[in-house]
């Protein structure tokens, strides 16, 4: 339904109009009425009509001045003009405003009506075209981008196709991230295949909504029926190591997708590269990353650059997180997240590691170091349960005495009494 806003300080006027023209009959609803040109400013800026029907002649800011602050703020609302006086030097200034009509304030109710009705029409129809040209833009770059991950045909070609386009780069570095949902065939039964669409459209808003006015720039590509991202970079250090505040944002982003669509979701994150000829290979790097998920067994971030670690690295890697762990078991804030920090790779990639060659995942690791440092302060101390909770990480006593129980079998002061007999 459009959206009507009159405009006329004559009462009689302003009221007979909305309440005396048929106005549902042309699918148009009077959202507001204003007595002055101040008052239908702020009205404007409030309810934000489709048409606003004018008078011109009004006191504190005539019917001219609003129409042009109108123009000015909201271009696409249509204006049509009424007035008392049939002067020709107000239908001039009338059509340099681009007013959609000029009509006399006495007209019938019908030619009123099919006015207002013609600008509504306008206004859809130039929201359709918009619409399209909008749609048919967006389907031309994303193909442009496709052809950039699957190869490029050749430089010259991929820059005659930005000028084309308006596409500016940054710089000449790119990384590729490719957003793994856990399985699109649930979500496309046959004869529903629009729902994967849907849900590949959802996973891009939320993307394009989560780095808005952030860096590097990304570039969303529905491509391969996943969504991918193409990071253009003014230098390779831009897009950091995977503990880094790009992986982070590249974490938020996957944690707001599993929240707002109940979907599981890996991001694998490519190599960075230099030029267009490089992007397929990191396009393919971030695909390999992706499936590490199958790895580490539950979805995650990963980074192509932790696969290039042998065995043996990956023994040292966890001999450094063990150490950090024990040196750190007593500290609250000890989290997966400092772990990786501690160790430069990515939160996924230590979950990776742990449950690979110790079975078990990080929290779990963590809180068997804290039970076993606390039973040493049972059997060794007469500090209180509520110290050593403290002392081993565990602020809420409660909750260190049901992890305990759950741990040994019994609670801290029945296993102090075990210990000592």
């Amino acid at each position: 339904m459009l959206k009507l806003l009159i405009v006329d300080d004559d009462k009689w006027i302003r009221e007979g109009i909305r309440a005396n023209v048929k106005w549902s009959t042309e699918d148009i609803e009077v959202t507001g009425t204003a007595a002055n040109g101040e008052e239908g400013w702020l009205l404007v800026q409030q309810l934000r009509p489709d048409i606003l029907l004018t008078d011109i002649q009004m006191p504190l800011l005539d019917g001219l001045q609003l129409a042009e602050m109108v123009n000015r703020a909201y271009p696409l609302t249509r204006i049509i003009f009424l007035t008392g006086y049939d002067d020709f030097s107000y239908a001039k200034k009338a059509l340099h405003l681009q007013a959609s009509d000029y009509i006399l304030k006495y007209e019938d109710n019908d030619t009123i009506l099919k006015s207002v009705a013609a600008a509504g029409r306008s206004l859809l129809q130039e929201l359709r075209e918009s619409e399209k040209a909008q749609k048919s833009q967006t389907l031309i770059e994303n193909k442009f981008f496709s052809d950039l991950l699957s190869g490029v045909p050749s430089i010259d070609w991929a820059r005659r196709e930005m000028d084309l386009l308006g596409i500016r780069w940054e710089g000449n570095y790119f990384r590729v991230a490719v957003i793994q949902p856990e399985d699109l065939r649930r979500f496309s039964r046959p004869g529903i295949e629009e729902n994967a669409e849907l849900l590949l459209f959802s996973i891009r808003n939320i993307g394009v909504e989560q780095f808005s006015g952030r860096a590097p720039k990304p570039f969303f590509v529905h491509y391969n029926h996943r969504i991918n991202i193409l990071f253009n970079l003014e230098n390779p250090g831009e897009a950091d190591q995977p503990d880094g505040s790009f992986a982070q944002l590249l974490e938020e982003m996957r944690n707001t997708i599993e929240a707002c669509l109940k979907i599981p979701v890996s991001i694998g994150v490519g190599s960075v590269c230099e030029g267009f000829a490089q992007i397929p290979y990191s396009y393919n790097k971030a695909l390999t990353a992706a499936h590490m998920k199958d790895v580490a067994g539950e979805p995650g971030l990963f980074f192509c650059d932790e696969m290039r670690h042998s065995q043996h690295s990956h023994h040292m890697l966890l001999k450094q997180m063990e150490q950090y762990i024990i040196k750190h078991y007593a500290d609250e804030k000890l989290s997966l997240a400092a772990i990786a920090g501690e160790v430069h790779i990515s939160p996924s990639y230590v979950s990776t590691l742990f449950k690979k060659y110790r079975e078990i995942n990080v929290i779990e690791y963590i809180a068997g170091i804290r039970m076993e440092k606390a039973a040493e302060l049972l059997k060794q101390t007469d500090y209180k349960s509520y110290e050593i909770s403290e002392r081993v990480g565990y602020p809420n006593p409660q909750y260190f005495s049901v992890l305990f129980k759950k741990h040994f079998g019994m609670s801290p002061s029945d296993y102090r009494k075990v210990q000592q007999g």
